[in-house]
């Protein structure tokens, strides 16, 4: 019998064993996987950007930060960066309607405006012309976006290698305030958005940073306080960029957000219904005597009010003067973290306005550890009840021949995530990819050895070596194995070509790991069965 499956199981084992070698020797050399922040620990940044971006834009700038460790994925927009693009127009919208009023009521106003238009029209004609006769440019980043895809994932996730520097902080100012007033009570720590910063009317020197709020249950010594914490902060190595101490009310605070944002919606509704009514509003304009529309003594007071009325509006905007019981404390860190951010935030505004900084997660290096462990408990589970499962149908043999074709199949996935260890790091998705393939390649396995059964019940096959058997098993499975493995992988490959970087990370050890249960089912789980199968009769005859 002609043995095409089983003639050269030795130099399959030998092949699969030279890559698990190598892959070893490069992890213990240094060279191994390259782990993500989900194991080793970092920062996950998420922005929205308001319209289709180019991933190479966001490169470009980590780049040129003397970063080269991260992962970039594109997002579809989530509903706090709805909320923030949907302020963010709004704010748009109220200025232009403020000037365009301005203007209509002033002329002197409306001079100014339309010299200012044209003044921005001619610098943007210079500019174009030096942008066009001078190579090299003043940016980091092409601002032509007609090549941009359109693909409607407008959100920016970004995941970084980088340390969190405010670990522990939290405790080293809680400490620093109870240990000036024993009364005070922590009411807040977060990381703060633009859309926060803009809502409380503070100014970081980027929007963001931490914020920590305090009760301090009744009249404080706030120097005495900032000395406390600055010194905590000092003697605990955080660099700081900037930190501001806040006195405030917060029943009245949250009076006046309340009351701003009951204003902008009833302008907006304003605005609306004066939209609807700007036609007839006209035709009465038309039909009206000039001599009773020519009012210029009058439009003068009303030009007046409008005035105040902004600057009462500039002064409700900015904090309330430092009054109440509260104190926060708004705290932007000199880190690696924030200089990354700096440079990404200001690039990325000058191409894309809407560019805006939404959340920072931090994860530590525990949660990865936490995360490796239980997947090793599932494997292991998972491991037995195959084990029990496969003795019980077929035979204890079968079931050890069967995991040694998973635990072969999850090198193998290692192994190349080591090779590539360039283009992918490991994270959780990859913990997701080995418990994909150890439930597909243990299905291939098990029609195999079903077959192989089969066989052997046949008339004429009792008596047949066992490596006879396996030969006839898997080639009659073989069209079976083949047909499901193509139309799997046809769905993985157009799932890394057209997937974001996360999901390649995925996708990617599926295709090994779904190429190695192949491999594994067909050329070294019945062949290993039937070795171990051969050698146990061996031994047992020679015992006999």
């Amino acid at each position: 019998m002609k043995k095409t499956f089983t003639g050269n199981t030795r130099l399959f084992l030998c092949i699969s064993g030279a890559i698990i070698v190598i892959a070893l020797v490069m992890q213990i050399a240094g060279a191994g996987l390259n782990l993500g922040i989900d194991f080793t620990g970092g920062s996950i940044l998420n922005y929205s950007v308001g319209e289709d971006y180019d991933v190479n834009d966001v490169e470009t700038l980590l780049k040129a930060s003397g970063y080269t460790d991260y992962q970039i994925t594109k997002a579809a927009p989530s509903a706090a960066s709805v909320a923030l693009q949907e302020e963010l127009a709004a704010e748009l919208e109220k200025a232009a309607n403020e000037v365009a009023e301005a203007a209509a009521e002033d002329p002197e106003v409306a001079a100014a405006v339309d010299e200012a238009v044209e003044e921005a029209v001619e610098e943007a004609v210079v500019e174009e012309a030096v942008e066009e006769a001078v190579t090299p440019t003043l940016g980091l980043l092409n601002p032509d976006k007609s090549g941009i895809t359109a693909d409607g994932l407008t959100d920016l996730q970004i995941r970084l290698k980088l340390a969190d520097a405010t670990e522990g902080m939290e405790d080293a100012i809680k400490s620093a305030v109870v240990g000036v007033v024993s009364n005070a009570n922590e009411t807040g720590y977060r990381t703060a958005t633009n859309q926060e910063i803009n809502t409380l009317g503070y100014a970081l020197s980027y929007a963001g940073g931490n914020i920590i709020e305090f009760d301090m249950a009744g009249a404080f010594d706030k120097a005495a306080v900032e000395a406390a914490v600055n010194k905590a902060l000092e003697e605990g190595g955080y660099s700081v960029n900037d930190i501001e101490f806040i006195q405030y009310d917060a029943e009245a605070e949250a009076a006046r957000i309340a009351e701003e944002q009951a204003a902008a919606e009833q302008a907006q509704t304003e605005a609306e219904a004066a939209e609807e009514t700007e036609a007839p509003a006209e035709e009465t304009e038309t039909e009206a005597p000039a001599e009773e529309t020519a009012e210029p003594a009058e439009t003068e007071a009303p030009a007046e009010e409008t005035t105040e009325a902004a600057e009462t509006t500039e002064e409700a905007a900015e904090p309330a003067e430092e009054a109440g019981f509260q104190l926060r404390i708004l705290i932007d860190m000199d880190d690696v973290t924030s200089q990354v951010r700096a440079q990404l935030e200001r690039e990325m505004v000058a191409k894309y306005p809407n560019f805006r900084f939404v959340s920072i997660d931090h994860v530590s290096a525990i949660a990865g550890r936490d995360l490796l462990s239980n997947a090793i408990k599932a494997l292991l589970i998972a491991f037995v009840c195959m084990l029990i499962y496969i003795a019980i149908r077929f035979s204890p043999l079968s079931g050890a021949a069967a995991l040694f074709a998973l635990v072969h199949d999850i090198l193998i996935m290692c192994a190349f995530m080591v090779f590539f260890r360039k283009w992918f790091q490991v994270n959780s998705p990859f913990i997701a990819a080995i418990l994909t393939i150890v439930g597909y390649s243990i299905n291939n396995t098990i029609i195999i050895f079903d077959r192989i059964r089969e066989t052997r019940a046949k008339p004429g096959y009792t008596q047949v070596d066992m490596m006879d058997v396996v030969e006839v098993s898997v080639s009659s499975t073989l069209s079976r194995t083949i047909n499901t493995t193509l139309t799997t992988l046809f769905t993985l490959v157009c799932l890394y070509i057209f997937g974001v970087s996360s999901i390649k990370e995925f996708a990617f050890p599926l295709l090994v790991g779904m190429l190695a249960g192949t491999y594994s089912s067909v050329l070294l789980s019945g062949q290993v069965w039937a070795m171990w199968d051969k050698k146990l009769n061996a031994n047992k005859a020679k015992k006999a």
